[in-house]
């Protein structure tokens, strides 16, 4: 599946692309990926068989994460299309690609994941063989997410504990300079 670029930029930018949100929490997406994440593997699929673009995301209603499945022509987020622009511009056709992202402030510096899953044409024809690379990646990316969270806690509650505890007052120390007389 090519797609023509100036209209794929034109639709990014005119939201011409379809998206579904799902929600979950943290707690239940880290206890069955798999089963959190199929209705956006299967919504990205339906809406490639009916040749459309589509972006199926899964917000994590108790953490700041967001992971989603899109289909792009590079590897950037849909929501960098100024950059995608920019980058793709001088092409007439790409092939769409699948991607799985993560956008979270503790996936990494970023705040941002991105990686190739496949070929849209391989993603509709053997999505099978996809599903277990894809919610390994998730697991794994969570479990990035949760340390992050627990190294932030721990920060922040040692901040406030430092915050809290009085500051040790400083001594000065005075010293006395001799005063020296001269003998004449």
């Amino acid at each position: 599946m090519d797609r023509d670029v100036t209209n794929f930029i034109a639709d990014v930018t005119d939201e011409k692309i379809t998206r579904q949100t799902f929600k979950t929490s943290l707690a239940d997406l880290i206890a069955h990926p798999d089963e959190k994440m199929a209705p956006i593997y299967d919504y990205v699929e339906e809406q490639l068989n009916e040749g459309r673009l589509a972006v199926g995301e899964l917000l994590v209603d108790d953490a700041d994460v967001v992971i989603s499945l899109e289909t792009n022509l590079i590897n950037l987020p849909l929501q960098d299309i100024k950059r995608i622009d920019k980058m793709i511009s001088d092409e007439d056709k790409l092939p769409v690609n699948v991607y799985i992202v993560m956008s979270s402030p503790y996936v990494n510096v970023s705040g941002l994941r991105i990686d190739e899953v496949s070929s849209a044409d391989d993603f509709i024809s053997h999505l099978d063989q996809y599903l277990p690379m894809m919610n390994d990646w998730v697991a794994d990316h969570l479990a990035a997410v949760q340390e992050n969270m627990k190294t932030q806690a721990e920060k922040e509650a040692a901040e406030k504990k430092a915050a809290k505890e009085p500051a040790k007052a400083k001594t000065k120390k005075t010293v006395k300079a001799k005063k020296t007389v001269q003998k004449k």
